[in-house]
C-alpha cells in the first residue's frame, strides 16, 4: 500500500465517443453495429520531466472513421501497459474499458490491471447523502475537480464540440483529450497518495472488478419478450379488475398516479385517517403520505384503499418491469437491456444500477428538443422478487445463471462487529438464527422450532416473526416501525403489542447488539468518520446535537454493517475473476448479497463446487488483515433463468 511511486508504472487513457445520434457515443454497445465509434484516443505516460503523448485524430471529414485502425491504435495502448506491466489509469474509467470491448478487445482488456481517480476520490471525500436534492450531491467528475483544485484551468471543455466532424473541430476535441489525460493523471495521484493504507487496500480490492462490471454493462442482459409480454397482459388485466371495482368511488388512472390527488380523494373525500405526513426534503413542502406502506395500513381498514394499492401497483410494476423490458430491447438495437452498474453507487460502497440515460428529444413545437431519459435498462436494484418478473432475464445459449449469495450477510457482520455471543453461536453450521429468535419470540423450543418450520402452521409462523425480527431490529428499528414493516412487507397481521414483544424480545436476546451502537456511536463522534473492516471510510461530521443527529448516529451503526458487506462483494469478486475466465464464465450482474454469473452449461456442476470453495474461504486476513471468528459461507443456486433458479448441490444438482 505504498505511495504512488514511479510514474513510469501508470499509463492514463481516455476515448471521446460520437455516433450516428449523439446519444449512441455514450453507448459502447453500439460500436459493433457501427453506430458509435471513437473519434479520439489519447493515452499518456509520464517519464518524470516531461508529458509523452500517444494517439490520433481518428474521425474527422477527410479521415472517416476506420474501425480496424481505431482497434489497432487501442490495441497498441493495451499490449504496451500489458508487456510493462503498467497500471491503467482513468476517470470514470469503466465506460472507457466499455469502448475497448466496443472494439473486441476483451482478452487484453482483462489483461491488464486498471485505477479510476474518480473513485479514489470518494474513498478520500464521500459522505452520507443527508440531502435528498440530486443538485446538492457532491459531484466527483473530472471537470468538478479541475474547477475545485485547478480554477485557472476550469471551463477547459467550454466550446468543444464532441461530433462536429469537421478537422478544425476534431484538433481541438483531441487538444482537449490530452488535458483530461494530463488532469486525470494529476487527480489520480494526488488522491492516492492522501489515502491511509487501509483505504487504498479498499481501493484496490475494488478496482479489481472494474473489467467485470464494465464487460456487465457492455453485453448486456437477454430478454425472453415473449415473458415480458405476458407479464405485462397479465398485469393490464389485474389492474382493469381492480379498476372495475373501484370506478364508482370515483377512482381514475390519473388521480392514482397522481400522489397530490389520491390524496385527496383518499382524505378529503373518503375521510380516511391521516397515517403520516412527509415533508420534502427539495420543496419543504408537507404533504399527506400516500406511499407503499401507508395505503397497506389504511387498506387494512378499507378495502377501497386495499383496491387503490393493488391497482396502483399493477399499474406500476406493468410500466417498470414488463413494458420497459421490451422498450429497452427494442430500443438498443441488440435485443438487451443494458442496465449500467455504478460501481461505488452509494455512500456505503454497494452498486447501484442506473436503468435511463439523459438524451433530448423532439420539443412540442416543431424545430425545438427537449430532456428525455432514453430506455437503455431497467431498476434491476429494484426487481420484485417473483419468478414471472425475474424469468424474463435468462442465459445466453450455451450457458446457465448462477447465484452465489453471501448467507445472511449483515447478520453475521453485526455478530461480529458487536462480539454478541448467541449472535455469533447462531452463525455456526447447523444453527439457525430465525428459529431462534421465532422460539423466543413464541416462548417455544427451538430445536421444535427448526424440526417443525416448514410443516407446522405455528412453527412456520413463529419462524417468519423471528425473521423478521433479525432483518429489521439490528439498525435501531423502532417497534412501531417494525409493526409496519411487518404487515408492509411480509403481510404478517402484526398488532402494536405484538411488535413491542418482538422489539424487546430482540435487545434481550442479543445483549451486545444495543452495546455495539452505544459504542459505536460514541467513537464516531471522537473521530469524525467511520471505517469498514475491509477500509473503506465515510466522514460522518456535522452538529450532533441537531435535525441530523440520529441519520449521523445511524450511519455510525449502519456502515460498518453495510459497507463491509460491499467490501466483502468486491473482494469475492475480484478472487473469482481468474476462475470465471479460466472456464469461461463470466459476472452478469449483483443485487444485495448475491453475485451473477453466466457459466458455461458442461462447467456447471464443477464450477459450483470450486467457486463456492473459493468463496468461503476468502482471504480476510491477507486482504484487510482480519480473521473471521465465525464461517462466512455462501449459498449456491442456478437455473436457466434468473426467476427459475433453484438451490444448487453438487451431488444433486438444482433441488
Amino acid at each position: 500500500m505504498s505511495e504512488w511511486g514511479d510514474d513510469n508504472n501508470y499509463l492514463t487513457f481516455d476515448w471521446e465517443t460520437s455516433g450516428t445520434k449523439k446519444e449512441y457515443a455514450l453507448q459502447p454497445w453500439r460500436i459493433p453495429q457501427g453506430r458509435a465509434w471513437g473519434t479520439s484516443l489519447v493515452w499518456l505516460r509520464h517519464d518524470g520531466e516531461k508529458n509523452r503523448f500517444w494517439g490520433g485524430v481518428q474521425d474527422d471529414e477527410d479521415n472517416p472513421h476506420d474501425y480496424e485502425r481505431t482497434r489497432e491504435l487501442a490495441k497498441t495502448m493495451l499490449t504496451m501497459a500489458r508487456d510493462k506491466k503498467l497500471t491503467i489509469v482513468g476517470w470514470n474509467v469503466q465506460f472507457d474499458i466499455q469502448v475497448l470491448l466496443g472494439y473486441d478487445l476483451e482478452e487484453l482488456v482483462f489483461d491488464n490491471k486498471y485505477l479510476d481517480g474518480m473513485l479514489l476520490w470518494k474513498h478520500y471525500f464521500v459522505e452520507p447523502e443527508y440531502d435528498a436534492n440530486p443538485k446538492n450531491r457532491q459531484s466527483y467528475s473530472l471537470k468538478q475537480f479541475v474547477r475545485e483544485f485547478m480554477p485557472h484551468h476550469a471551463g477547459y471543455e467550454t466550446e468543444i464540440d464532441f461530433h462536429d466532424r469537421s478537422p478544425e473541430a476534431r484538433a481541438a476535441l483531441h487538444a482537449y483529450n490530452k488535458k483530461d489525460n494530463i488532469f486525470t493523471y494529476i487527480g489520480a495521484r494526488h488522491y492516492w497518495n492522501v489515502l491511509e493504507p487501509q483505504q487504498r487496500r479498499a481501493a484496490l480490492a475494488e478496482a479489481k472488478t472494474i473489467p467485470m462490471f464494465a464487460r456487465a454493462n457492455f453485453q448486456g442482459l437477454i430478454v425472453d419478450t415473449l415473458s415480458s409480454h405476458d407479464l405485462s397482459n397479465k398485469l393490464t388485466r389485474d389492474a382493469r379488475r381492480e379498476l372495475k371495482s373501484l370506478q364508482h368511488h370515483g377512482v381514475t388512472e390519473e388521480i392514482v398516479r397522481s400522489p397530490a390527488k389520491l390524496a385527496k380523494l383518499l382524505y378529503d373525500q373518503w375521510g380516511l385517517p391521516v397515517l403520516k405526513e412527509t415533508r420534502s426534503k427539495i420543496t419543504g413542502v408537507t404533504a399527506r403520505s400516500t406511499d407503499k406502506e401507508t395505503l397497506h395500513e389504511l387498506g387494512l381498514e378499507d378495502e377501497r384503499a386495499k383496491g387503490v394499492r393493488n391497482y396502483r401497483e399493477a399499474l406500476n410494476l406493468k410500466t417498470k418491469f414488463a413494458d420497459a423490458m421490451v422498450k429497452s430491447t427494442r430500443y438498443n438495437g441488440d435485443f438487451r437491456v443494458h442496465p449500467q452498474a455504478i460501481i461505488f453507487g452509494t455512500y456505503s460502497g454497494r452498486l447501484t444500477y442506473a436503468s435511463s440515460q439523459k438524451g433530448t428529444g423532439p420539443g412540442v413545437r416543431a424545430g425545438t428538443t427537449k430532456n428525455i431519459l432514453l430506455p437503455i435498462g431497467f431498476a434491476l436494484h429494484q426487481m420484485k422478487n417473483d419468478k414471472l418478473f425475474r424469468g424474463q432475464v435468462v442465459a445466453p445459449v450455451g450457458f446457465t445463471v448462477m447465484e452465489f449469495d453471501a448467507a445472511g450477510q449483515e447478520f453475521r457482520w453485526m455478530a461480529i462487529k458487536s462480539g454478541d455471543e448467541t449472535m455469533l453461536q447462531l452463525c455456526m453450521p447447523g444453527e439457525d438464527a430465525h428459529s431462534y429468535m421465532g422460539a423466543k419470540i413464541a416462548g417455544r423450543d427451538y430445536h421444535w422450532i427448526m424440526e417443525n418450520k416448514e410443516e407446522d402452521k405455528e412453527a412456520k409462523n413463529a419462524r417468519k416473526s423471528g425473521k423478521v425480527g433479525n432483518l429489521s431490529l439490528q439498525y435501531r428499528t423502532s417497534a412501531r416501525k417494525l409493526r409496519v414493516v411487518a404487515r408492509s412487507q411480509y403481510d404478517i397481521p402484526m398488532t402494536e403489542g405484538e411488535a413491542k414483544v418482538i422489539h424487546f424480545t430482540y435487545q434481550k436476546t442479543y445483549t451486545g447488539v444495543p452495546k455495539y451502537w452505544r459504542a459505536q456511536i460514541a467513537l464516531t463522534r471522537k473521530i469524525g468518520y467511520v471505517e469498514t473492516l475491509g477500509g473503506r471510510r465515510v466522514q460522518v461530521v456535522g452538529d450532533w446535537g441537531g435535525p441530523l443527529s440520529w441519520s449521523m448516529e445511524s450511519t455510525s451503526i449502519n456502515y460498518p454493517i453495510q459497507g463491509t458487506g460491499a467490501d466483502q462483494k468486491y473482494l469475492a469478486m475480484a478472487c473469482i475473476a481468474p476462475y470465471l475466465r479460466d472456464i469461461g464464465a463470466y459476472f452478469a450482474w449483483d443485487l444485495h448479497d448475491g453475485i451473477y454469473l453466466f457459466v458455461p452449461n458442461d462447467k456447471v456442476q464443477r464450477a459450483a463446487v470450486d467457486i463456492k470453495y473459493i468463496l468461503d474461504n476468502l482471504p480476510y486476513k491477507r486482504a484487510w488483515g482480519f480473521s473471521p471468528p465465525i464461517p462466512l459461507t455462501w449459498d449456491c443456486k442456478t437455473g436457466p433463468s434468473w426467476g427459475g433458479l433453484r438451490d444448487y448441490h453438487p451431488d444433486k444438482g438444482a433441488k
